[in-house]
């Protein structure tokens, strides 16, 4: 007669997806003592290798005189007072003072701020020079075409209205090439009326 075995199946526990096993973390505390024993050990090894300065105090003695301490006396011999520094830098400025004449300090300055134009193109046709124009007047830049003659050649110019100061025609320049277009900065010759 033989005999069977019985052959059961053992169970695996089902994973569920997208579920990982919490990894195992060292407890805050253990790490606060780490970081407090390794301070501990580098400063014991800074005091032994004498990286730290030794504190000495002094502590004045007592002692009791007809009931009384002489520790004030003692101290107030101890204790010398420094005398005042003066400071001689009042003094070195006064002697180094500059006299300016009023006619120096009535110099007048030129008040009025520099224009500045923007050239964003130059063309021979007219055609492109009013293409490139309209194309400027959609991202919210006025422009205008100035003709002007080079050697013989008209060329058509497009440029900005001018601007008052560096500041404003730097912000334009910016918004210019955020737009795509590239364009020169020229100090206007002629005054804004």
């Amino acid at each position: 007669m033989t005999t069977k075995k019985k052959i059961t199946k053992k169970k695996t526990k089902k994973r569920v997806a997208g579920r990982t096993a919490p990894k195992k973390r060292l407890p805050v505390w253990s790490i606060l003592l780490i970081g407090m024993l390794g301070g501990l050990a580098v400063a014991i090894t800074a005091y032994v290798k004498g990286w730290v300065p030794k504190i000495e105090s002094v502590q004045p003695e007592i002692t009791k005189t007809n009931g009384k301490d002489s520790e004030v006396e003692d101290i107030s011999e101890q204790v010398t007072i420094k005398p005042k520094q003066d400071y001689v830098f009042y003094e070195t400025l006064q002697e180094m003072e500059v006299v300016v004449d009023d006619n120096e300090l009535a110099v007048k300055i030129d008040e009025t701020p520099t224009n500045y134009i923007l050239q964003i193109g130059a063309f021979k046709n007219l055609s492109d020079a009013e293409e490139m124009k309209a194309q400027v007047a959609f991202a919210g830049i006025s422009t205008n075409i100035q003709e002007t003659e080079i050697k013989g050649v008209k060329w058509h110019r497009v440029r900005t209205n001018p601007y008052a100061g560096a500041r404003k025609a730097d912000m334009v320049l910016k918004e210019l090439k955020r737009n795509g277009f590239k364009a020169i900065v020229l100090e206007d010759s002629k005054p804004e009326t």
